[in-house]
């Protein structure tokens, strides 16, 4: 039973190396890059990936795009920022070749921090990414949570995420889409909520004391001061277009990658 890896992309040039390296035993390797500026693709064709070039529609969107493409029995999904460690690629490939294996499994991953694994947090967390193609269903959403009509089984080893290696990139980025993901609320009805700005104020208070954030020191701090900001921002702007301070919402089809 052959194994599609799908990855998305979009200026991943500084990880994209590290990420398709550590899936480079799977049998097809399928990248969806939404029109990168820099050597993404050319780095992820040398290495051997199909590279399918199209303009960002959103995650679910994309990720539909990826798995039409893919030719395995079974998909891994694997982020550009990511890192499929020795342990999981071992657990995948009996996974793959047992005639009872589930219909799809939630890996664990782990997140890092200036080079620092969050530990503490709340940070750990199950996501489906290993699924038999045709038992998933991919909403399209900027944030995709992968359902599977099946049974769902898990991977005791860790997918490691190297959420910020570079702060300010990192918040660029994170920023960027939580604009985007504003603008398209926005179109579907969604407004301003001092709650939901409230509600992100206590997400970082349970999260840095409650869940233990602070044991992480630094990393950890910023971790959890990133999920509040992240909020912030998209509800700063959800108010800026309800005001008409913004030029206009900005469609789905249209969005910036992350």
């Amino acid at each position: 039973m052959p194994l599609s890896v799908i990855v998305l992309t979009r200026n991943e040039a500084t990880n994209i190396e590290r990420c398709l390296n550590s899936v480079a035993w799977a049998d097809e390797i399928v990248v969806v890059d939404a029109e990168s500026e820099d050597e993404t693709r050319a780095i992820a064709e040398q290495m051997g990936a199909k590279v399918i070039v199209h303009p960002w529609q959103g995650a679910g969107a994309q990720y539909a795009l990826g798995i039409a493409h893919a030719t395995g029995d079974w998909v891994l999904v694997v982020d550009a920022d990511e890192e499929v460690t020795p342990e999981l690629a071992d657990a995948i490939r009996c996974v793959i070749v047992n005639p009872d294996a589930l219909d799809g499994y939630r890996v664990k991953r782990v997140n890092y921090v200036l080079g620092r694994w969050l530990r503490y947090g709340g940070w750990q967390e199950w996501v489906v990414r290993l699924f038999r193609r045709d038992k998933v269903i991919s909403p399209p959403t900027l944030h995709p949570r992968f359902q599977v009509q099946g049974r769902v089984g898990y991977l005791p080893y860790p997918l490691r995420h190297y959420m910020a290696p570079d702060l300010l990139d990192w918040w660029q980025r994170s920023f960027r889409l939580a604009r985007t993901e504003a603008a398209v609320e926005f179109l579907q009805g969604v407004r301003f909520s001092g709650w939901a700005l409230l509600g992100g104020f206590w997400k970082f208070v349970r999260r840095f004391i409650f869940k233990g954030g602070f044991l992480d020191g630094w990393a950890g701090f910023y971790a959890c001061l990133h999920r509040f900001l992240y909020i912030a921002v998209k509800q700063a702007h959800l108010l800026e277009l309800e005001r008409g301070k913004s030029s206009r919402a900005q469609r789905p089809e249209t969005a910036p990658f992350k």
